[in-house]
């Protein structure tokens, strides 16, 4: 059933790959676990990468769902307001990632700069 699967995917072109890397999905079969009892006969797990960035820009601007982050000393400031330096600080380390994908994703990737990045 995963064979058919994955060859169905192939066929049809459903995912696009890179062209400096393996093409294939990864995939791991393993026996279901003798602790869960089954209610289905396949199941399966995704991970993926799904980055919002914008969406965290619309709501920061706003300062919504902040008031959880102001309780915790890391984003405590005397005046109240909140210290949220943290996160600006992980918003450029998350935009600097998205710009590594979308460098990643061309032919000469591996080429740039020399060295492999991984």
């Amino acid at each position: 059933m995963v064979h058919k699967s994955l060859q169905r995917i192939r066929e049809r072109q459903l995912l696009q790959f890179i062209r400096w890397a393996p093409a294939s999905p990864q995939v791991v079969l393993a026996r279901a676990s003798p602790f869960n009892p089954q209610k289905h006969k396949c199941a399966g797990l995704m991970l993926a990468n799904h980055t919002a960035i914008t969406s965290y820009d619309r709501l920061f601007k706003r300062k919504a769902f902040l008031d959880n982050y102001k309780r915790q000393p890391m984003f405590s400031s005397p005046d109240g307001i909140g210290d949220f330096s943290e996160m600006e600080d992980s918003k450029e380390h998350v935009l600097s990632l998205v710009e590594e994908y979308r460098q990643a994703e061309t032919d000469d990737f591996l080429s740039f700069g020399g060295t492999c990045p991984i």
